[in-house]
Formats: structure tokens, sequence, C-alpha cells
């Protein structure tokens, strides 16, 4: 028995080691990303010729934080837009930010017409447009073997769609942030609610006085950005969400879809940094084979936020390495999603509207399914993850109800494909989540009862006068006889540990340049408690088999006040509250 519980907890070592090596990753994409964005906007002089970045005195433009240039100084005249590459040269010309394109590898590669209608290179020498751009296209296919086109200097067209049912505290001013992202081309904003009585609604004609958003019929606003609110119905055969999101999409305008534009869909609740979009756009720009862009949200408890909110936190955590490890992945997060419009528009071609009606429930498991199944790319970037303030007062019953959401998608599927992805996650998230948890557990009642031995022994020698502490090791011993596989768990738990911390400080690290001037404080590090979280994630992950299990044989679930019942996988005719 003693060589079987051995065997398991080395098993739990490695799963810890594989939870430290993710988040780790994760850490190290977060700050390479956070670099890159803070070296993109040093200001780099150029100098002595051959076209390289170095110690002269040259003129120099620096893009600023609202994308425009700033000129510099030095020894020569013209205008030069110029930035170094890790291995130390290249400087090409241009008269707009927007042409830049950069990366850790290769440096920076931009194309322009120059200011005044001429090229400029980082040596001063004028009227060089094309052979500049043909240099710098030539080194950067040497470096790295291919050419990134720069950003187009007109952005296209997209259409934000978002569900929304009430208005709680923080609503209105997390929308009024979404409105003023910086995106620089048309964007329209669809809020979807269920019917006129929706809380939402009032809220919402009250956030468009305030802004002075363009609305249907109203022209003349002070800002490009248009917003509108959609009343979509009571859903009968799917739930609530992918109900509200297909009302939204289909109310776009197909202008959006014939200017190659993108539908993005965002929960209520998501709170967006300020360039955000423009960088998932951009990103998608560059990939013409990718379909949609997604992300994921980092949780953040609130200072004095209850052990329910924590069990919360603890329940993503394991989550965010799907979301991190490569920037091209098979997973999409519900929150966010950037979507190619002309799949959607119009008339629904590609069908994934018909998924979402068609007795669907999870409105990212389905799109995740539908892609993977037809091989449509999917992109999460390094910057795609925005910080989501948990509910400081969460109780039990609300965890309980919001784990008991979370695996009801598990068996819900619109094909056998999705049926087949979604069970094979359900049994391994419950057989990983006890082959981490129960050796672990029994790890450290062996590493706890080992200690309190040998705590009880050095109060006996001492009690009796026979000098324990000096004359012999009798009162470590059971110190020293700890098993092997109880101090190897440990060692993996340690390492997960500041794998944790490290990502945790690289993605707060991250948002406060995301996030310049946020519209609430930024987080940090000393917000989150250690403990309260760990033993949260024992918790979590003890319980979660046990209410997979009682997804898997119970069909119902309440959602938004609705009761959803579930039959061969598909929403059936719904209850409601």
């Amino acid at each position: 028995m003693s060589g079987l519980l051995a065997y398991f907890q080395y098993q739990a070592l490695f799963l810890w080691l594989v939870l430290a090596a993710g988040w780790t990753l994760s850490a190290v994409n977060r700050r390479r990303e956070r670099l890159r964005r803070l070296g993109h906007h040093k200001v780099h002089r150029c100098g002595g010729g051959g076209g390289s970045c170095g110690g002269g005195g040259g003129v120099y433009f620096a893009p600023n934080s609202a994308g425009r240039i700033e000129k510099g100084s030095g020894s020569r005249s013209g205008y030069t837009l110029a930035n170094r590459s890790p291995d130390g040269a290249i400087a090409v010309a241009g008269d707009d930010a927007r042409h830049l394109t950069t990366s850790p590898i290769c440096g920076v590669v931009a194309s322009g017409n120059g200011y005044g209608g001429g090229a400029t290179g980082a040596n001063g020498d004028a009227d060089m447009g094309g052979a500049v751009r043909r240099a710098a296209a030539s080194q950067a296919r040497l470096r790295c073997g291919s050419y990134t086109h720069p950003s187009p200097a007109v952005l296209p067209p997209v259409c934000a769609v978002m569900p929304v049912k009430g208005c709680r505290p923080h609503s209105l001013n997390n929308w009024k942030s979404l409105l003023d992202l910086q995106y620089g081309a048309d964007l329209e904003f669809v809020f979807v609610v269920e019917s006129r009585e929706d809380a939402a609604v009032s809220a919402l004609e009250e956030l468009l006085n305030q802004t002075g958003c363009e609305a249907p019929g109203a022209p003349g606003r002070k800002t490009g950005v248009k917003m509108r609110v959609v009343v979509a119905g009571l859903a009968q055969s799917c739930s609530q969400k992918a109900h509200n999101l297909c009302a939204g999409i289909e109310s776009c305008d197909p202008r959006v879809a014939r200017e190659q534009g993108y539908i993005l869909c965002l929960d209520d609740d998501v709170a967006l940094h300020p360039g955000s979009l423009r960088d998932l756009v951009e990103d998608l720009q560059r990939r013409p084979d990718v379909f949609m862009a997604t992300g994921y949200p980092y949780d953040v408890p609130p200072p004095g936020s209850s052990f329910a909110a924590y069990l919360a936190l603890a329940y993503h955590l394991p989550l965010l390495i799907a979301f991190s490890i490569a920037p091209d992945t098979a997973f999409v997060w519900g929150g966010c999603m950037l979507l190619r419009a002309d799949r959607l528009l119009p008339g629904d071609p590609g069908g994934l509207l018909r998924a979402w009606r068609n007795g669907g429930y999870s409105d990212d498991l389905i799109l995740a399914s539908y892609c993977t199944e037809r091989r449509l790319g999917i992109r999460v970037p390094p910057f795609a993850i925005f910080p989501q303030r948990l509910d400081a007062s969460m109780t039990w019953a609300a965890w309980l109800n919001y784990l008991h959401r979370q695996l009801f998608v598990l068996d819900t599927y619109t094909n056998e494909h999705n049926r087949k992805t979604n069970h094979t996650m359900m049994w391994l998230h419950s057989i990983l989540s006890w082959l981490l948890v129960l050796p672990s557990l029994a790890a450290l009642l062996t590493l706890v009862t080992q200690f309190c031995k040998a705590l009880v022994g050095l109060a006996i020698a001492a009690a009796v006068g026979r000098h324990g502490l000096v004359a012999g090791t009798a009162p470590l011993l059971p110190l020293l006889q700890l098993p092997g596989g109880a101090v190897a768990v440990a060692a993996g738990w340690a390492a997960a540990h500041c794998a944790l911390v490290f990502m945790t400080a690289e993605i707060l690290a991250l948002f406060r340049v995301l996030s310049p001037n946020p519209v609430v404080q930024h987080v940090p590090l000393s917000w989150f408690r250690w403990g309260r979280l760990w033993a949260a994630m024992m918790l979590s992950n003890a319980v979660l088999p046990v209410v997979m299990t009682y997804t898997y044989f119970v069909p119902t679930v309440v959602w938004g006040g609705v009761v959803y019942r579930k039959r061969g996988g598909r929403v059936t005719p719904i209850c409601r509250r």
C-alpha cells in the first residue's frame, strides 16, 4: 500500500512540475510582450552610415502614446523614423508609427512616404523610398526567413456585440471604458438585451447621453463611435447568451463583411485595455490564414475577498496555461472573440449562428469545435489577457453554482466531434484533479505527522532532562525518515508556488503597460493571499470530480435566473423563474 501511495505521489510531483512549467512559460511570454512594448516606445538615436542605428547624431522620431510621431534632435536635417533591432542594424524611414512592424528578433521594418514626400534613411540620405524598403525587406528575410508586412494605415470596420443583462455597480464604468477604446476606425457597439424591461436599457440610454456616441437617427454626435441597443427577445431553444449574440450579429451592417471587417463578441463584464482592439485587429491583419482571435481573463481578488472568491480564482489558474504557451491555439474564451465578419454576414454562410441557435449552450466551446473541425486558425496573442475583478463577497452557494455552470458546458455539444472533444476534457479534468490533490493531501498529512512527532520528541527530551538536543538525534529522527514521495510532492508544490507568483507579478506588470491610465487603480501583488489561494486550489480540485459527476447525471442548471435542461447535448425548451 505504501508503495502504491509513493507511486501516486510521484505522479503528483509530475503534475505540479507541469503546472510550474506552464505558469513559468506564461510569465516569460508576458514579460517578453511587456519588454517589447517598452522597447517600442524608447527613442533610438541613429548615427553614421550604413543605415544602422548607432551612436551618431541623427534626427529621429519616436511614437508617443497617441500613436503620433514626435521629432527628435540631432545634427542632421530631415525627418527620420528609426529603431534598433536586437542584432544591431535596421532603421527605415516613415511618416506614421502605424507603419512600424516590430519583432523581438528582427527589430523594426517600416515603410512609408517620408516626411514631405521623400523617404529618409538613418544615414540622412534623402529620396530613397523604394530602395530603402527593398533593402529593409531583404535584411528582414536574411534575419528571419520572411518579411512581415507593415500594418495598414486604414483599419477595417469592427462591430462589437455585447449581450447584457441587468446593471451591476461597476457595469456603467466598464461600458464607458469600452466606448473609449483607441481604435481609430469605424467602430460600432451593439448592446443586446432580452427585453425592454431589462435594467440595462435605461443605464445604456444614460451612457449614450453622457458619452455623446453616434446613434441611429442622431448624426453629428461628438465622437465617431456608434452605439445602439438591440432587443433580442427570449431564447427558446438555446442559451440566452447565444440567442443574444446571434441577434446582435445579424443586426450588424453587412458592409463590415464587404470591407473585410470583424465582429467582436464581448461579455458585459470584460475590461479591455485601451489598445486591445487595435492590437487584436492588427494581429489578424498580419495573419490572413487565421479566422479569429481570443484572449483570457486573469481573476483579481479585491482586498478582503471571501474564500469562495479564491475558489473561483483557483479554477481558472490551470486553464490559463492553455491560453499562454503559444499564440496559435485550439481554445476559445467566450468573453472576448474577434471573428472575421465574412463568415457570419450576410446570412451566416459559415453556419456558426445556426450551431449556436440549434440547442447551443456554450458559445465558446461550440466555436472552438467549429474551428478545429474546419481547420480554422485561432490566435491568442500574449497581450490578450484582461483583468477581471472577482466578487469580494462571493458566497459558497454562488461559487457552487458558478462551478456547476462551468462544468455543465462539457456535457453539451452540437455534433459528434463536439461531443468527443467535450467529454474528453470532462474526464481528463476530473482524473487529473484527483491525481494532483489526493496524493498531495496524503503527503501533507505525512509531513505534518512527522513534524508533530519531532516536536513531541523534542519536548519529551527537554522535559526529562536527557539532553536530547545535544547528545543525539533521536528526537529529530522523524524528520530524517520522511518518505521520498512526500518530499517530492513538497518540492513540486514549492516549484509551482514560485512559478505562480512569478506569473502573477509579470501579468500585473503587463497590465500597467497596457493600461497606463486605467479606469480603476492598478492591482498590487499584495492583494493576493497565497495561503488562502493554495487552500482554495486543493479544495476546488478535490470537489471538482464530484460536481462533474453530478453535472453529468443531473440534466439541469440555473444561469441568470433561467433553468436550462440538456438532452442529447442540446438545450431543450427552457423554463424561466
